[in-house]
Protein backbone atom coordinates (compact mmCIF):
# COMPACT_ATOMS: atom_id res chain seq x y z
CA UNK A 1 0.00 0.00 0.00
CA UNK A 2 1.20 3.56 -0.95
CA UNK A 3 1.12 5.23 2.69
CA UNK A 4 1.74 8.41 1.79
CA UNK A 5 -1.07 8.30 -0.82
CA UNK A 6 -3.47 6.50 1.37
CA UNK A 7 -3.07 9.23 4.06
CA UNK A 8 -3.36 12.03 1.41
CA UNK A 9 -6.67 10.27 0.51
CA UNK A 10 -8.02 10.33 4.01
CA UNK A 11 -7.04 13.94 4.62
CA UNK A 12 -8.54 14.90 1.34
CA UNK A 13 -12.04 13.56 2.19
CA UNK A 14 -12.22 14.76 5.82
CA UNK A 15 -11.64 18.31 4.49
CA UNK A 16 -9.00 18.87 6.72
CA UNK A 17 -10.26 17.65 9.92
CA UNK A 18 -8.42 14.92 10.28
CA UNK A 19 -4.56 15.47 9.67
CA UNK A 20 -1.67 12.51 10.01
CA UNK A 21 1.54 13.14 10.63
CA UNK A 22 3.89 10.39 9.26
CA UNK A 23 7.15 9.08 10.77
CA UNK A 24 8.79 6.78 8.13
CA UNK A 25 11.28 3.97 8.50
CA UNK A 26 11.27 3.47 12.26
CA UNK A 27 11.82 6.92 13.11
CA UNK A 28 8.93 6.71 15.86
CA UNK A 29 9.27 3.12 16.88
CA UNK A 30 11.18 0.30 16.07
CA UNK A 31 9.50 -2.34 14.28
CA UNK A 32 9.27 -5.31 17.09
CA UNK A 33 7.94 -1.87 19.34
CA UNK A 34 4.88 -1.34 16.58
CA UNK A 35 2.27 -2.73 18.41
CA UNK A 36 2.74 -2.27 22.38
CA UNK A 37 3.32 1.62 20.83
CA UNK A 38 -0.35 1.50 19.18
CA UNK A 39 -1.72 0.04 22.23
CA UNK A 40 0.32 2.72 24.73
CA UNK A 41 -1.24 5.18 22.27
CA UNK A 42 2.71 6.49 21.00
CA UNK A 43 1.68 6.18 17.19
CA UNK A 44 -2.77 6.15 16.74
CA UNK A 45 -2.02 4.17 13.58
CA UNK A 46 0.62 2.25 12.43
CA UNK A 47 1.30 -0.53 9.75
CA UNK A 48 2.01 -4.13 11.07
CA UNK A 49 2.99 -6.91 10.02
CA UNK A 50 1.44 -10.01 12.04
CA UNK A 51 3.51 -11.13 14.84
CA UNK A 52 6.12 -8.58 14.34
CA UNK A 53 5.68 -7.74 18.29
CA UNK A 54 6.97 -11.35 19.63
CA UNK A 55 5.10 -13.00 22.19
CA UNK A 56 1.97 -11.13 21.36
CA UNK A 57 -0.11 -12.67 18.20
CA UNK A 58 -0.24 -16.42 19.33
CA UNK A 59 -3.37 -17.31 18.05
CA UNK A 60 -3.80 -14.97 15.46
CA UNK A 61 -0.60 -16.43 13.66
CA UNK A 62 -2.72 -19.53 12.49
CA UNK A 63 -3.69 -17.47 9.27
CA UNK A 64 0.91 -17.49 8.38
CA UNK A 65 1.71 -20.58 9.13
CA UNK A 66 3.82 -21.73 6.94
CA UNK A 67 2.99 -24.83 4.39
CA UNK A 68 -0.65 -23.95 4.79
CA UNK A 69 -1.27 -24.31 1.35
CA UNK A 70 -3.70 -21.03 1.29
CA UNK A 71 -3.79 -20.62 -2.56
CA UNK A 72 -4.01 -16.17 -3.38
CA UNK A 73 -3.53 -13.15 -1.08
CA UNK A 74 -7.55 -12.93 -1.24
CA UNK A 75 -8.35 -16.17 0.11
CA UNK A 76 -5.69 -15.19 3.02
CA UNK A 77 -7.61 -12.13 3.58
CA UNK A 78 -11.21 -13.86 3.74
CA UNK A 79 -10.33 -16.66 5.22
CA UNK A 80 -8.91 -14.30 8.05
CA UNK A 81 -11.77 -12.51 8.04
CA UNK A 82 -14.47 -14.96 8.53
CA UNK A 83 -11.96 -16.42 11.72
CA UNK A 84 -12.05 -13.52 13.65
CA UNK A 85 -15.76 -13.31 13.03
CA UNK A 86 -15.99 -16.71 14.27
CA UNK A 87 -13.10 -16.94 17.19
CA UNK A 88 -13.56 -13.02 19.44
CA UNK A 89 -10.21 -14.36 21.16
CA UNK A 90 -8.58 -13.24 17.93
CA UNK A 91 -9.94 -10.25 18.17
CA UNK A 92 -9.13 -10.64 21.75
CA UNK A 93 -5.55 -10.45 21.47
CA UNK A 94 -5.51 -6.65 19.87
CA UNK A 95 -5.98 -5.46 23.41
CA UNK A 96 -5.99 -1.85 23.44
CA UNK A 97 -5.33 -1.96 19.46
CA UNK A 98 -7.89 -2.92 16.23
CA UNK A 99 -7.10 -3.77 12.87
CA UNK A 100 -8.17 -1.35 10.44
CA UNK A 101 -7.83 -3.97 7.88
CA UNK A 102 -5.41 -6.94 7.85
CA UNK A 103 -4.86 -8.89 4.32
CA UNK A 104 -2.16 -11.63 3.21
CA UNK A 105 0.98 -10.48 1.49
CA UNK A 106 2.23 -12.08 -2.02
CA UNK A 107 3.44 -15.74 -1.60
CA UNK A 108 6.86 -15.85 -0.04
CA UNK A 109 9.53 -17.94 -2.51
CA UNK A 110 13.13 -18.28 -1.80
CA UNK A 111 15.50 -16.03 -3.25
CA UNK A 112 19.18 -16.29 -2.76
CA UNK A 113 22.73 -14.40 -4.23
CA UNK A 114 25.39 -15.62 -6.02
CA UNK A 115 27.34 -15.97 -2.53
CA UNK A 116 24.94 -19.51 -2.25
CA UNK A 117 23.71 -21.58 -4.34
CA UNK A 118 19.59 -22.39 -5.16
CA UNK A 119 17.44 -23.66 -2.31
CA UNK A 120 15.62 -26.53 -4.23
CA UNK A 121 14.76 -28.62 -1.23
CA UNK A 122 15.44 -28.71 2.57
CA UNK A 123 18.28 -30.17 2.26
CA UNK A 124 19.71 -27.65 -0.24
CA UNK A 125 19.28 -25.10 3.20
CA UNK A 126 22.82 -26.08 4.87
CA UNK A 127 24.70 -23.13 5.99
CA UNK A 128 21.95 -20.68 4.59
CA UNK A 129 22.02 -17.34 6.58
CA UNK A 130 18.50 -15.92 5.67
CA UNK A 131 15.62 -13.27 5.98
CA UNK A 132 12.79 -15.28 6.75
CA UNK A 133 9.17 -15.78 8.71
CA UNK A 134 10.25 -16.03 12.48
CA UNK A 135 8.10 -19.14 12.63
CA UNK A 136 10.92 -20.99 10.18
CA UNK A 137 13.73 -20.57 13.32
CA UNK A 138 13.39 -24.32 14.35
CA UNK A 139 12.92 -26.21 11.20
CA UNK A 140 15.78 -24.23 9.07
CA UNK A 141 17.82 -24.79 12.23
CA UNK A 142 17.51 -28.53 12.04
CA UNK A 143 18.72 -28.26 8.22
CA UNK A 144 21.75 -25.92 9.07
CA UNK A 145 20.36 -22.85 8.31
CA UNK A 146 19.46 -19.60 10.32
CA UNK A 147 17.59 -16.52 10.29
CA UNK A 148 18.52 -12.88 10.72
CA UNK A 149 15.56 -10.57 9.97
CA UNK A 150 17.53 -7.16 9.40
CA UNK A 151 15.91 -4.35 9.12
CA UNK A 152 14.54 -3.36 6.01
CA UNK A 153 17.05 -0.20 5.53
CA UNK A 154 19.98 -2.80 6.16
CA UNK A 155 19.08 -5.50 3.47
CA UNK A 156 20.59 -4.21 0.50
CA UNK A 157 23.70 -3.97 2.43
CA UNK A 158 23.66 -7.42 4.06
CA UNK A 159 22.96 -9.05 1.21
CA UNK A 160 25.96 -7.19 -0.62
CA UNK A 161 28.48 -7.89 2.02
CA UNK A 162 27.00 -11.49 2.64
CA UNK A 163 25.24 -11.18 6.30
CA UNK A 164 22.74 -12.56 4.72
CA UNK A 165 22.68 -14.86 1.26
CA UNK A 166 18.93 -15.41 1.19
CA UNK A 167 15.79 -14.38 1.66
CA UNK A 168 12.01 -15.77 2.14
CA UNK A 169 10.40 -13.36 0.80
CA UNK A 170 7.59 -11.81 -1.75
CA UNK A 171 8.41 -10.91 -5.77
CA UNK A 172 7.09 -7.78 -4.78
CA UNK A 173 9.72 -7.29 -1.81
CA UNK A 174 12.89 -7.77 -3.89
CA UNK A 175 11.41 -5.62 -6.61
CA UNK A 176 10.24 -3.17 -4.41
CA UNK A 177 13.08 -2.59 -2.59
CA UNK A 178 15.82 -2.68 -5.20
CA UNK A 179 17.22 -6.35 -4.26
CA UNK A 180 16.57 -8.33 -7.19
CA UNK A 181 20.12 -7.17 -8.88
CA UNK A 182 21.68 -8.85 -5.75
CA UNK A 183 19.97 -12.15 -6.37
CA UNK A 184 20.95 -14.84 -8.49
CA UNK A 185 18.27 -17.86 -7.75
CA UNK A 186 14.84 -17.73 -7.47
CA UNK A 187 12.86 -20.68 -5.82
CA UNK A 188 8.74 -20.60 -6.61
CA UNK A 189 6.75 -22.92 -4.67
CA UNK A 190 3.65 -23.08 -6.40
CA UNK A 191 0.73 -20.51 -6.50
CA UNK A 192 0.72 -20.23 -2.90
CA UNK A 193 4.69 -20.42 -1.80
CA UNK A 194 6.44 -21.31 1.49
CA UNK A 195 3.43 -18.66 2.94
CA UNK A 196 1.55 -15.63 3.03
CA UNK A 197 2.17 -13.23 5.84
CA UNK A 198 -0.42 -10.47 6.92
CA UNK A 199 0.18 -7.28 7.52
CA UNK A 200 -2.44 -4.14 7.48
CA UNK A 201 -2.79 -1.07 9.39
CA UNK A 202 -3.93 -1.15 13.26
CA UNK A 203 -5.36 1.51 14.98
CA UNK A 204 -5.51 2.42 18.66
CA UNK A 205 -9.20 2.19 19.88
CA UNK A 206 -9.09 5.26 22.43
CA UNK A 207 -7.70 6.94 19.15
CA UNK A 208 -10.72 5.75 16.87
CA UNK A 209 -13.44 6.14 19.90
CA UNK A 210 -12.74 10.07 20.00
CA UNK A 211 -13.89 10.57 16.47
CA UNK A 212 -17.34 11.69 15.02
CA UNK A 213 -19.33 9.07 13.52
CA UNK A 214 -19.00 10.64 10.04
CA UNK A 215 -14.88 11.00 10.03
CA UNK A 216 -15.00 7.13 11.33
CA UNK A 217 -16.84 5.64 8.24
CA UNK A 218 -14.78 8.20 5.81
CA UNK A 219 -11.63 7.18 7.83
CA UNK A 220 -12.86 3.24 7.68
CA UNK A 221 -14.28 3.69 3.68
CA UNK A 222 -11.23 4.79 2.65
CA UNK A 223 -9.08 2.11 4.47
CA UNK A 224 -10.72 -0.62 3.10
CA UNK A 225 -10.81 0.89 -0.90
CA UNK A 226 -7.30 1.27 -0.37
CA UNK A 227 -6.78 -2.48 0.53
CA UNK A 228 -8.71 -3.40 -2.25
CA UNK A 229 -6.38 -1.39 -4.66
CA UNK A 230 -3.25 -2.96 -3.02
CA UNK A 231 -4.45 -6.34 -4.34
CA UNK A 232 -5.13 -5.08 -7.37
CA UNK A 233 -1.46 -3.55 -7.80
CA UNK A 234 0.13 -6.55 -6.26
CA UNK A 235 -0.52 -9.27 -9.01
CA UNK A 236 -0.09 -9.57 -12.13
CA UNK A 237 1.11 -5.80 -12.50
CA UNK A 238 3.78 -5.28 -9.72
CA UNK A 239 4.88 -8.74 -9.46
CA UNK A 240 4.76 -9.17 -13.01
CA UNK A 241 7.43 -6.58 -13.33
CA UNK A 242 9.56 -8.07 -10.61
CA UNK A 243 9.85 -11.92 -12.67
CA UNK A 244 10.78 -9.76 -15.68
CA UNK A 245 13.72 -8.08 -14.33
CA UNK A 246 14.72 -11.25 -12.97
CA UNK A 247 14.93 -12.74 -16.40
CA UNK A 248 16.42 -9.40 -17.79
CA UNK A 249 19.45 -9.71 -15.02
CA UNK A 250 19.76 -13.53 -16.61
CA UNK A 251 18.92 -15.16 -12.71
CA UNK A 252 18.02 -18.52 -12.49
CA UNK A 253 13.86 -18.90 -11.49
CA UNK A 254 12.95 -22.68 -10.96
CA UNK A 255 9.29 -23.49 -10.74
CA UNK A 256 8.69 -26.45 -8.10
CA UNK A 257 7.13 -29.53 -9.34
CA UNK A 258 4.04 -30.74 -7.39
CA UNK A 259 6.19 -33.45 -5.82
CA UNK A 260 8.81 -30.93 -4.79
CA UNK A 261 5.92 -28.47 -3.17
CA UNK A 262 4.81 -31.41 -0.96
CA UNK A 263 8.09 -32.16 0.34
CA UNK A 264 8.06 -28.53 1.74
CA UNK A 265 5.02 -28.06 2.50
CA UNK A 266 5.52 -31.58 4.89
CA UNK A 267 9.01 -30.05 6.30
CA UNK A 268 6.86 -27.30 7.36
CA UNK A 269 4.53 -29.25 9.79
CA UNK A 270 6.59 -29.50 12.65
CA UNK A 271 5.82 -25.63 12.57
CA UNK A 272 2.28 -26.01 12.65
CA UNK A 273 2.32 -28.91 15.66
CA UNK A 274 4.40 -26.06 17.70
CA UNK A 275 1.52 -23.61 17.39
CA UNK A 276 -1.07 -26.03 18.36
CA UNK A 277 0.71 -27.02 21.56
CA UNK A 278 1.85 -23.59 22.38
CA UNK A 279 -1.64 -22.14 21.49
CA UNK A 280 -3.70 -25.01 23.73
CA UNK A 281 -0.77 -24.02 26.63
Amino acid sequence: MRAKEWIAAIEERTQGRIHIDGYWSESLMKADDTFRGVEAGIADIALYVLGGSPGVHQINRVIDLPGTGIPSQIAQRDIYIKLRAKYPELDAEYGKAFPLFMRGLPAEHIHTTGKFHLVRTPDDLAGLKTYANALWTEQLGSKGASINNVAVMEQYTSLERGLIQGMFVHWLFIYSFGLTELMKYHNVVGEGGLGMQTFGYIMNRESYAQLPDDLKKIFMDTTLEWAELALTTDDPTTIAAGIALAEELGNQIVYLTDGEIAEWYEFAKPIHEQWIAESEA
